[in-house]
């Protein structure tokens, strides 16, 4: 064998060689693979048929050479083709299909923001709010980046965005090249990792299957069934992903815009503040009102959130809070009360914040039926607690919340920034807060995500058109009420019986419905009307048939490489290390390398089928399945960053001046590359971040 290599390790090296060569070639990425599986395998099978490659196998005393393809080329070839389009058929209408369903919805939801110009009035008026502080642009683009990645998790779409708003405006700013650059670029990363991310889609399809065969393989090991080791079903979905990447996500934002802090700080030339804009003659001038203390301003916004979310995890650590699933549950808090709770109770406190100037009045209503509504949590209602009668209950504590609300909402309207940036949060808290709460996964929150997109946009088209933005708030408000009938009351029509109160939900559910579809449709003509809805299709298809044609040849691939044990012989080797967190450390540096040369999508679908069942196979009390998962996303989201086929620097690239150089794009990308690194370091050593919300918040 050629340096002392057998059959095996030179066919992967064949394989891989093809590979590279294939997506450099400048052939779409999809053809490459599939192109790079018949090339590879067909020089293997030619070679092997020739005695060239082989392995030596010890059977009996004695040293037997066997070719790398024992059943010839044509039964390799027959048997990987008959797999492939058996894999192929399981992967298109088997368990999975229901999580790769919202790939497509995520995708439409982020280029119906990106086209009707959301995004563009998100970093305007961020720029406007915050440029006056040193490094203010650059903290602007990593909050919008972290404001379109919770809404969009579209790379491509935030990237370009940004590119051409947000970096003509910092260079004439004179901030520096190589910061304006590197934050533009790693911001608009940022929606691989927080959710919705069609990164955390994509592995849910796959490690939730290598989690549960590593688990059925150490279980055997052991000779115990899986449910006698682990005391529960060896799953990982990806609404369990989902909690997972939140706080991760966050924390990466706070590591970018601290960096960009600290470089306005250390070298203010390169990142100045941009002059304090005069307010309109007549206008109420919030930083006026507390004498320009931007520190002042930022705490008294902001502690009202911290300390109630603060109080909502002591609470549930006292077990006050709880999901209610018992009968005898009384005198216990839900969840959805405490997000209630939080939610109402920020919005009221901040329009006091904000806007002093107005009477107190109808906020502290609402914040009295903030009370009330938790008093009858407490004191009134148990799980045993019949829908109607529960419907009855919190009627006058919502309805003193919605005066309340009502008031706080149209203070906060009167401020541009939360005017503009309180759409797209709306969504997110949707999608999100249906998600992190269990009410529903991640597929039907996408199908909301896109529905909610689509009639933001066409309210966004429909500015000064009064007549339709109320019918998109008539169709968003029957959304809402859509999802209260189905979590508080039985909306199964085949039953024998069906008591008054659910018959009358019933009525009220349908009602809604067609409201809720007439606003979508309503909204689908409004942006076809202003030829909108057809790019935004288009682009949506290309996506989305990118993704899918890549697993389609990734599957390939794989399957080829199986063909001649070189998916086996990997496994052994990561096997042959005995330290779990050694093992994981090893292919989170092999992954770290490939995000140089492949995109996350081939990474996914090649590399992780064949890893995944030895690094899903250890103990999760030692290595949470969730944990292992988010740090193999933020690795991949290394991946847009990172010379020279880092995709985000291609797109930015594309837009932006000639006066921008490429090597302008690489110097500023670098110390964001670090700062991923840093990312990494802390979610290695604190595995809580990860595990945190997962284990506070209920299960899907």
């Amino acid at each position: 064998m050629f340096f002392g290599l057998d059959g095996v390790e030179i066919s992967l090296i064949i394989t891989f060689t093809c590979l590279f060569i294939g997506i450099l070639s400048g052939f779409p990425v999809a053809f490459a693979i599939a192109g790079s599986a018949i090339v590879s395998f067909g020089i293997i099978a030619v070679m092997s048929h020739a005695g060239v490659l082989y392995t030596l196998v010890e059977q009996g005393g004695s040293t037997e050479v066997v070719p790398v393809l024992p059943q010839g080329w044509d039964g390799a070839f027959l048997s990987t083709i008959s797999t492939w389009s058996s894999g192929i058929f399981s992967r298109a209408f088997g368990g999975n299909v229901e999580t790769l369903l919202a790939v497509p919805l995520f995708v439409l939801m982020g280029i119906a923001l990106e086209r009707s110009r959301i995004a563009e009035d998100l970093l305007t008026t961020m720029a406007r709010t915050f440029g006056s502080l040193p490094g203010g642009l650059a903290i602007s683009v990593v909050l919008v980046g972290t404001l379109l990645a919770a809404s969009t998790g579209v790379v491509g779409a935030t990237v370009v965005t940004m590119g051409l708003i947000a970096l003509p405006t910092m260079l004439r700013a004179g901030y520096s090249k190589s910061l304006a650059t590197g934050v533009i670029a790693t911001s608009g990363t940022l929606g691989q990792i927080i959710p919705p991310s069609i990164v955390i889609v994509l592995l849910g399809s796959i490690v939730g299957d290598m989690y549960s065969i590593g688990q059925e393989s150490r279980a055997k090991e052991l000779g115990v069934t899986v449910m006698d080791m682990l005391g529960e079903p060896a799953v990982l979905s990806t609404g369990t992903l989902f909690k997972a990447a939140f706080i991760p996500g966050v924390v990466l934002a706070l590591l970018y815009a601290a960096y960009a802090l600290f470089y306005a700080l250390l070298k203010p030339n390169a990142a100045p503040p941009i002059k304090h804009e005069i307010t309109e003659p007549g206008k109420f001038d919030v930083a006026a009102h507390y004498g320009h203390r931007t520190g002042l301003l930022v705490f008294l916004t902001m502690a009202p959130l911290f300390a109630l979310i603060a109080g909502w995890v002591y609470l549930t650590g006292m077990g006050i809070v709880s999901a209610q699933d018992l009968p005898t549950d009384s005198g216990l808090i839900s969840h959805g009360t405490m997000a209630l709770v939080v939610g109402a109770t920020f919005v009221l406190l901040l329009s006091l914040v904000l806007q002093p100037q107005f009477a107190n009045f109808p906020v502290l209503i609402g914040l009295l039926g903030v009370i009330a509504y938790v008093l009858v949590d407490l004191y009134v209602l148990d799980a045993a607690a019949s829908p109607g009668r529960r419907f009855l209950s919190y009627a006058l504590p919502t309805l003193l919340i919605l005066i309340g609300l009502r008031a706080a909402l149209s203070r906060l309207g009167n401020i541009d920034v939360l005017r503009v940036v309180s759409p797209p949060v709306i969504l997110i808290v949707s999608v999100l807060g249906s998600i992190l709460g269990g009410v529903t996964s991640p597929t039907p929150a996408a199908a909301l995500g896109a529905a909610g997109a689509i009639m933001l946009a066409a309210s966004r088209l429909s500015q000064g058109e009064k007549g339709a933005t109320r019918i998109v708030l008539w169709a968003s408000f029957s959304i809402v009420i859509l999802l209260l009938m189905r979590g508080n009351f039985d909306l199964r029509m085949t039953l024998s019986e069906i008591s008054l109160e659910n018959q009358i939900a019933v009525w009220v559910t349908i009602v809604a419905y067609h409201v809720a579809v007439f606003g979508l449709l309503f909204a689908c003509f409004v942006m076809f009307n202003k030829r909108v809805m057809s790019p935004v299709v288009r682009e949506t298809t290309k996506v989305t048939s990118m993704v899918f044609m890549i697993l389609i040849a990734s599957l390939f691939l794989s399957l080829s490489i199986r063909a001649y044990g070189g998916e086996h012989y990997i496994q052994e080797v990561l096997r042959s290390i005995d330290d779990p967190r050694t093992l994981l450390l090893v292919v989170m540096a092999v992954l770290f390398v490939l995000g140089f040369v492949l995109d996350f999508i081939e990474i996914i679908f090649i590399v992780i089928p064949i890893v995944g069942p030895v690094i899903y196979a250890t103990d999760p009390a030692l290595m949470p399945p969730e944990w292992i998962t988010i740090l193999i996303a933020v690795n991949l989201q290394t991946s847009f960053i990172t010379p020279p086929f880092g995709f985000a620097l291609f797109y930015l690239r594309g837009v932006a001046p000639p006066s921008v150089t490429t090597g302008d794009i690489y110097r500023g990308i670098w110390p964001f590359v670090f700062i991923q690194i840093f990312g990494l370091i802390i979610l290695w050593n604190f595995p809580q971040i990860t595990t945190f919300l997962p284990d506070l918040l209920p299960a899907n």
